[in-house]
């Protein structure tokens, strides 16, 4: 197994199915090794989005964020902004104008740097005018952005189409109009979504679950040549989790390359991969705990220092109505989108503060079934702006609640001398 699969399949572990392509990307965008993968999500319920960064086999301390000016070349109007933000930064420009790479950039590897296309110029004067609105109207703050006027096209349409603004008196509202319907409480829509699942009861009743699931992520193809590319979910990896309450958690991945596992049985968490085997350092274990809870869907409100329900809003062909919330552990913004009717959770948006404004990661929970009275959502799906490199979805096979697991199987495998 190669090291680049090895430390792949670690954040695969971590992130429970989204990855970060860091090789994948410097053969075909701007991205870089030390970018910060994005949040993440996929695991069964709640535990659907936890923090990630990228992992070696050996434990190794997080790297500085640097300018981006003092790690890439030719930086002139982003001087100042994390190295980290870069490449989040291109694909809020790319995708506010429904653009590739290539629209300003000569996209061969390493090659982002010149400035041979007229639309890279354009793009720098665009970056500062909207800066400059931001300092001079929001205390800096992204609040306007490139999708602002672009909406997914080259040019912003600055006309108003004909009809855009028709009422039958345009004059003033029509006083006969029904109100708002009320909106529920926070309180009301969680205890609804507890409900769906099966009730606090059922789910507390589960001790134990296995789960043998397929995983699709992208797929690096023509690596090393001008022709390399990212083939969106084309790769299957496949992954059986066991859980034990309150802490106990084993992952074992199957890649191409070979088997992935971690574990962790309550006081020592561990990785062994065919490189070799090690400890768990504690930012790892506060994760690998995180994902091991069987009860999370039980806790939401206490991983929010602020909630409230905003509005409703479709998502697909469902009416929902829309939590927006503020995480404690780092001040994030959440968006929560419980179905009006059956009250389960049908997407979760968590919201990346960039200098151009907010990068959002999008998680969506399909196909919910009862296994033992509780229901799980049989495919998530995570979905990026630069959804070809980010990309998952995974799909359950099994679920299978209250199996007898030993103990001893989230022991660290003994060392082979």
């Amino acid at each position: 197994m190669t090291k680049r699969r090895i430390s792949y399949g670690i954040c695969a572990v971590w992130l429970l199915f989204t990855f970060w392509f860091l090789v994948a990307n410097r053969a075909v965008t701007e991205a870089s090794s030390t970018m910060t993968l994005p949040e993440a999500a996929a695991s069964e319920g709640f535990n659907a989005s936890i923090e990630s960064s990228p992992f070696a086999f050996a434990p190794q301390e997080s790297s500085p964020d640097k300018p981006v000016e003092q790690v890439r070349k030719n930086i002139q109007v982003l001087k100042g902004m994390p190295d980290s933000q870069l490449l989040p930064v291109m694909h809020i420009m790319r995708t506010s104008l429904g653009v590739r790479c290539d629209y300003c950039h000569v996209a061969e590897n390493n090659k982002y740097w010149m400035d041979d296309k007229p639309a890279k110029q354009t793009a720098r004067r665009m970056l500062q005018m909207v800066m400059e609105i931001n300092r001079a109207n929001f205390g800096g703050r992204p609040v306007v952005s490139c999708n602002t006027c672009h909406r997914g096209q080259t040019e912003p349409v600055s006309i108003p189409a004909i009809g855009q603004g028709a009422f039958a008196n345009t004059t003033r509202d029509d006083s006969s109009a029904k109100p708002p319907a009320e909106l529920p409480s926070v309180d009301q829509l969680i205890e609804k979504y507890i409900q769906a699942l099966g009730g606090r009861a059922a789910i507390e009743r589960i001790k134990t679950r296995y789960t043998k699931l397929s995983l699709q992520r992208p797929k690096l193809v023509n690596s090393g040549t001008p022709r390399a590319a990212i083939i969106n979910r084309g790769e299957t990896w496949t992954m059986e989790i066991y859980r034990k309450a309150p802490d106990r958690y084993l992952a074992v991945i199957t890649s191409p390359d070979g088997v992935i596992q971690q574990g962790f049985n309550g006081a020592t968490g561990w990785i062994k991969t065919s490189e070799g085997q090690r400890e768990m350092n504690a930012v790892e274990i506060a994760r690998i705990k995180r994902e091991a809870d069987l009860y999370s869907d039980l806790k939401i409100k206490e991983r929010y220092s602020k909630m409230n329900v905003a509005r409703r809003e479709r998502v697909n062909d469902r009416e929902a109505f829309v939590v927006v919330a503020q995480r404690s552990a780092d001040g994030k913004t959440e968006k929560l989108y419980f179905d009006l009717q059956s009250g389960l959770l049908l997407r979760r948006t968590v919201f990346t503060q960039t200098v151009l404004g907010l990068d959002p990661e999008q998680t969506d929970y399909e196909d919910y079934r009862s296994a033992d009275g509780v229901k799980i959502p049989f495919t998530v799906r995570v979905s990026y702006l630069d959804d070809n490199h980010y990309g998952t979805t995974r799909n359950i096979a099994e679920v299978r609640n209250n199996v007898p697991v030993d103990d001893t199987k989230f022991n660290p495998p003994t060392a082979q001398r």
